[in-house]
């Protein structure tokens, strides 16, 4: 199904291992310039602005073969316009199959410009054809996740969520397949499948090529865990899409539930993510348990906006203190120690260089007036006078 050749595909990732080992002072650059030279590898570009230019050219390229075939099928535009989207899905395909085939491009830009092309215009293609957004949104699920096992193409994994969230709130918000208010719910119960998911396809060792997707399904169960039940984000869209009117002194339902799970969610990650040692769902914790400090904010202002900034950042300070007076000493597990590799001599570099380029070096010339070895001070000298 993949559409690389296996050994180039997994040179390229033992390539990307190697250069992780040689940044972590494993191996020398030496070992690392050897390893290149063996392994043959596929075309990608580590560089996210290089990649990104690619990805501007690449757009510019799919647009400009678009509009000559428009210019050729005109006729087409006035009474079967979804024949035309289809047949840019189509090029686009193409124009991905010959970039990972002959081209030998993973991850370079260029091919991401058609890959994740093809799937919007095949989504646009399924909403004219069936005048329905949910066509489009199943489409767009299906596509995503095909194209990301063949092209092994992480950005496709998170337009194949959205289509499988988007499919679900349409059919509950439009459908009525389900009473609205439990949208929420149905849309935690959907993080928690495909974070179990997730943890099917960590132990897998053969998805090895599939490493950053599975971190996508970690991020995205996490963060639609958490905003599907955070009581800012259910009130405002019960109003904006139910049309529900909150008079005063009145709640949404389950506004009690809401509030306890928009600050239980954010505990629960970080809690977890310490024992288990897991950075990205601590990281996700805290900015989410900073959300919903602003949620409470939002409705309830308890303390004047200067007087909480100097509580919270007073908390902050004391909390990061004890936390490095705690982990300054441990060497193993949760540790305050540098990564290695991280470089962290390199500062020191910086302020050596910092204070060479504001500091002369040059000696100082004596600006004493004293007439040494002329013999003019008290007493003979070399020129033989007294």
């Amino acid at each position: 199904m993949i559409v690389f050749d296996k050994q180039l595909l997994e040179n390229t990732f033992l390539l990307e291992q190697a250069k992780r080992l040689h940044d972590q002072c494993f191996i020398s650059k030496e070992q690392l310039q050897d390893i290149k030279q063996k392994l043959p590898v596929l075309k990608s570009n580590s560089n996210i602005l290089i990649r990104i230019g690619f990805f501007i050219l690449g757009n510019f390229l799919f647009s400009s073969i678009s509009g000559v075939i428009a210019l050729v099928i005109m006729g087409l535009a006035e009474s079967h316009f979804w024949i035309m989207m289809l047949l840019y899905t189509l090029l686009g395909i193409g124009a991905s199959e010959f970039l990972a085939k002959e081209q030998l491009q993973f991850g370079y830009g260029l091919d991401d410009a058609f890959i994740l092309g093809f799937q919007a215009l095949f989504c646009a293609t399924l909403g004219i054809a069936f005048e329905s957004p949910m066509a489009a949104f199943i489409g767009l699920a299906f596509i995503g996740l095909a194209a990301c096992i063949r092209y092994v193409h992480t950005l496709s994994i998170i337009l194949s969520l959205i289509g499988i969230t988007g499919t679900i709130c349409y059919a509950v918000l439009e459908l009525k397949l389900v009473a609205s208010a439990f949208l929420p719910f149905i849309l935690c119960l959907l993080a928690v499948l495909i974070y179990s998911i997730y943890l099917k396809f960590s132990k897998d060792k053969k998805l090895y090529y599939y490493v950053n997707p599975i971190l996508v399904l970690q991020g995205f169960s996490l963060l639609l865990g958490y905003f599907s039940m955070n009581y800012l984000v259910v009130r405002e869209l019960s109003e904006s899409l139910l049309g529900l009117a909150i008079a005063n002194g009145k709640d949404i339902p389950f506004a009690y539930l809401f509030y306890v799970f928009t600050f239980l969610i954010p505990i629960s990650y970080i809690v977890y993510s310490l024992y288990s040692k897991n950075r990205l769902m601590l990281i996700i914790g805290l900015l989410t348990f900073g959300f919903s400090i602003f949620t409470i904010r939002f409705y309830y202002h308890i303390l004047p906006v200067e007087v909480a900034l100097l509580l919270g950042g007073t908390v902050l300070f004391a909390i990061s203190y004890l936390a490095i007076r705690k982990l300054n000493d441990k060497e193993t597990g949760l540790t305050f120690k540098p990564v290695r590799g991280s470089q962290t001599d390199m500062l020191k570099n910086f302020e050596a260089i910092i204070v060479a380029t504001h500091v002369s070096l040059e000696p100082m010339e004596s600006e004493s007036k004293m007439p040494f070895g002329g013999g003019g001070f008290s007493g003979g000298g070399s020129g033989g006078n007294f």
